[in-house]
């Protein structure tokens, strides 16, 4: 009985014929990282870097962070990259402060890693620069300052006016920063409102910062509410030749005449939505439910009802606010 020797199989396999074995591996790696980078794009972005930092549990705040961005360069697909925004990006780091005895400051070099990169969607790292950035550290200090009344973006239709409880907000962040600042002259800032197009009033929540050095400093509270209310000037127009529609239609054939067949409608409203509107937005209704439709009822007055487009908060009265109506006989029915 032959026994198979494990020894000589495995010789076989890696090392006879090992400089071809050796090339063939060579070749196909060369392939393989050739078809990769054909297939990936870099892309080079700037990420801020941002403190994750504590001051009431440390007792020291941060002063400065140098630099305050990193270029990164990301490998990825083409849509992948595309993909990425970098305004949500950013580097999350914690620093921890030691005494710098020779420089009598507090300082800490900290390194940049991929860890430490957010919303990077899963591309990969390949270079950070610079790998490294300066934490300086000072003395807690807090500043209360004025708030600064929203700014508003967009056209509203209407007056607009803010009303909110929150006017001082508490600044918490370095002694050397905060000593620069003059509360008569400076106020914590928040983001704006937009109000475009709109016609009713509303409630939001702002976010509050600080007047300088953001990512170096802390407000509290970090937003407040605000009620935008919005008032319409109030104005009125006429509207010419709107059609009235007869409903419902005579049995039997006889159409309705309706005398007039047009009328006027007085629209009031605010001025913006006013001007915009047209005989289409309006619908005039002469209702003849509860008339005689025989021919020798002769006329019959009607009381008009206006009916406004869905959405439009203005009133309209139709001029004259009713009209007169009658069913001609048909020549078979003439003596």
């Amino acid at each position: 009985m032959q026994t198979i020797n494990w020894r000589d199989i495995l010789r076989m396999m890696f090392v006879r014929d090992w400089p071809w074995k050796a090339l063939s591996l060579a070749i196909a790696c060369m392939i393989y990282f050739s078809i990769r980078a054909q297939i990936s794009h870099l892309r080079t972005v700037s990420v801020p870097v941002d403190v994750a930092f504590a001051v009431a549990d440390t007792g020291f705040a941060i002063e400065s962070v140098e630099p305050r961005s990193a270029q990164v360069t990301l490998r990825g697909s083409y849509s992948a990259l595309n993909q990425l925004n970098p305004e949500n990006m950013l580097f999350d780091i914690n620093p921890k402060p030691r005494r710098n005895a020779a420089a009598q400051k507090d300082s800490e070099t900290v390194k940049l890693s991929a860890f430490q990169l957010r919303n990077a969607n899963g591309l990969r790292i390949v270079d950070i620069e610079p790998k490294r950035v300066l934490v300086k550290f000072d003395v807690p200090m807090n500043l209360t300052l004025g708030v600064a009344r929203p700014e508003l973006t967009g056209a509203a239709r209407g007056q607009v006016r803010l009303s909110y409880d929150q006017t001082n907000a508490v600044v918490t962040g370095s002694r050397r920063l905060l000593a620069t600042l003059a509360p008569d002259k400076v106020q914590v800032l928040s983001s704006p409102i937009n109000v475009e197009g709109r016609t009713m009033s509303f409630q939001t929540r702002v976010a509050l910062y600080p007047p300088d050095h953001p990512t170096r400093l802390k407000v509290t509270p970090s937003e407040m509410v605000v009620e935008v209310q919005i008032t319409s000037e109030k104005t009125s127009a006429r509207i010419e030749r709107v059609p009235v529609h007869v409903l419902p239609a005579a049995a039997g054939g006889a159409p309705w005449v309706c005398s007039p067949p047009h009328v006027e409608l007085e629209v009031a409203g605010g001025a913006e939505e006013v001007a915009h509107l047209g005989p289409e937005d309006f619908s005039v209704i002469a209702n003849t439910m509860h008339l005689d439709p025989s021919p020798t009822a002769g006329k019959q007055i009607v009381t008009l009802t206006v009916l406004v487009r869905q959405g439009t908060a203005v009133t309209a009265s139709a001029v004259p606010g009713s009209v007169e109506l009658q069913i001609l006989s048909s020549p078979e029915q003439d003596p």
